[in-house]
């Protein structure tokens, strides 16, 4: 009879068990250095403190700072896609497993928790790493920072092709006076069916002013391309 209700017991509990409590992956530093170079769409959370991330150790390019110990993780984590490829990284792999558990029980779906954190993938594989450096004083590090060398804080980019607005040749700043109005549609219409090198308003670069100039014109409408 005991023993029945101790199996019970465990049914029970398997039963009412969460299904996504620890489900996250384990990876090693090389596989994980596989999943970054070879799917653009993963996600990677770094979850030292931002001295540590901006350290002379450096942290893994293009890699975002979600602090675990100082709580940033636990009160930004909605930030993330909850269906997400998400690579978490700690200094040793102690808080990237917590920041990995954490994550679990909000319900992600797909996290991948680096097992010897950034001091292996540095000292033991010898993977390279980058600093804090802006160099647009925007607030993004260049690694981040989808206009480097463009003073850029809005991050804008219209056409979501990874150039932002402020230094992306396909943004028609004709007129070059923001935003993108009815001036620079006049531009685009006194060129209309023209052909040659370097028309105002030939933004393909193909040589003719014609319809998918007009669609990219469209597409930018009330755009800022430069942002000082």
């Amino acid at each position: 009879m005991i023993r029945n209700n101790i199996y019970s017991a465990i049914a029970l509990f398997l039963v009412f068990l969460p299904l996504n409590v620890f489900a996250h992956t384990d990876v090693s530093v090389p596989d994980a250095n596989t999943m970054i170079r070879s799917n653009d769409d993963l996600i990677v959370i770094d979850v030292r403190e931002h001295s540590e991330y901006c350290s002379s150790l450096g942290h893994i390019a293009g890699a975002f700072n979600y602090p675990w110990n100082s709580n940033f993780l636990q009160t930004h984590y909605t930030e993330l896609p909850v269906d997400a490829n998400i690579l978490v990284v700690c200094a040793s792999g102690g808080r990237s497993h917590s920041a990995s558990n954490f994550l679990d029980s909000k319900g992600y779906l797909h996290i991948y928790d680096m097992l010897g954190g950034t001091g292996a993938w540095v000292n033991t594989w010898h993977y390279k790493t980058v600093g804090c450096v802006d160099s647009d004083s925007d607030g993004f590090n260049n690694d981040l920072d989808i206009c480097p060398d463009v003073y850029n804080p809005s991050q804008a980019d219209t056409d979501s092709d990874g150039i932002g607005n402020a230094c992306d040749s396909d943004c028609p700043n004709l007129d070059l006076v923001n935003p993108v109005n009815f001036i620079d549609f006049a531009i685009l219409a006194n060129n209309w069916l023209q052909s040659g090198p370097l028309l105002p308003g030939d933004l393909d670069a193909d040589g003719n002013v014609d319809s998918p100039d007009l669609r990219i014109f469209h597409l930018y409408w009330l755009t800022n391309c430069s942002e000082e």
